[in-house]
């Protein structure tokens, strides 16, 4: 995203599944069963805004605009599903989820709007289920705008399924014309400063992710001199590639 904002393009965070109850590094199990959703509903929220703000302090005055997030307030798969914790990994996407109709509708809203170039969805690398609800519900996007896979974390470091999750989405998406190809997205940091920072924004998430868990995230970059590898299609590669 900082590649991005700092060349100038806006850059909207559709963020989908903010209703949960998941929030395992807090004082939310003291919390009274009833308002247990409300309660950390609202303290994700603050991480997001939270994060926010810290995207947008390195970036110049005209520039803050440029980074909006949506909220789309849908309920978590253990809500929604009713999916327990340690088989979020473990299920195919079920295509009359209603989630998916809602979450294209505020695609839709986005291009009608003109302010939808291009997209950026998950690669559901690890299989977790809200993660390949998204790609699907995103999919009929990526066949008509340039269009990018990101390797999500820290599933892409940790699951063991992530390699062939990565092979089979490349599969999969062979009939967009051409295959899939690797991208990186670099700012002008150096490497180690790169790390640090990242290290330092998903530790905002305080609630869901523990220091060995940023460790894991921020160094997964580490892979590609601190870039962000993302899958782009042929649209993207026409767009974005010098």
């Amino acid at each position: 995203m900082t590649h991005w904002l700092s060349a100038r393009h806006t850059v909207t965070l559709l963020n989908v599944f903010t209703r949960s109850r998941y929030a395992p590094y807090s004082d939310a199990a003291f919390v009274h069963e009833n308002d247990e959703l409300s309660y950390v509903s609202a303290m994700r929220l603050r991480e997001d805004e939270l994060f926010l703000r810290r995207m947008k302090e390195s970036l110049p005055k005209g520039l803050k605009n440029n980074l909006q997030m949506l909220d789309l307030n849908l309920k978590d798969a253990p809500i929604r599903l009713r999916v327990p914790l340690d088989q979020l990994c473990d299920m195919p996407v079920n295509p009359s989820d209603p989630s998916i109709e809602k979450i294209r509708k505020a695609l839709t809203r986005q291009s009608e709007l003109d302010a939808m170039e291009a997209v950026v969805v998950p690669a559901a690398l690890g299989n977790q289920i809200d993660h390949l609800t998204v790609r699907e519900a995103a999919m009929p996007f990526v066949v008509s705008l340039p269009a990018a896979f990101y390797e999500d974390l820290p599933y892409a470091a940790t699951h063991p399924s992530a390699a062939a999750d990565l092979d089979s989405l490349r599969d999969a998406t062979t009939l967009l014309d051409e295959p899939l190809r690797p991208i990186l997205c670099r700012t002008d940091e150096s490497a180690a400063g790169a790390i640090t920072r990242k290290r330092k924004l998903v530790l905002n998430y305080a609630s869901q992710i523990d220091e060995e868990a940023g460790n894991v995230i921020a160094n997964f970059a580490t892979r590609y001199d601190s870039a962000e590898r993302l899958w782009a299609n042929a649209q993207w590669i026409a767009a974005f590639t010098p």
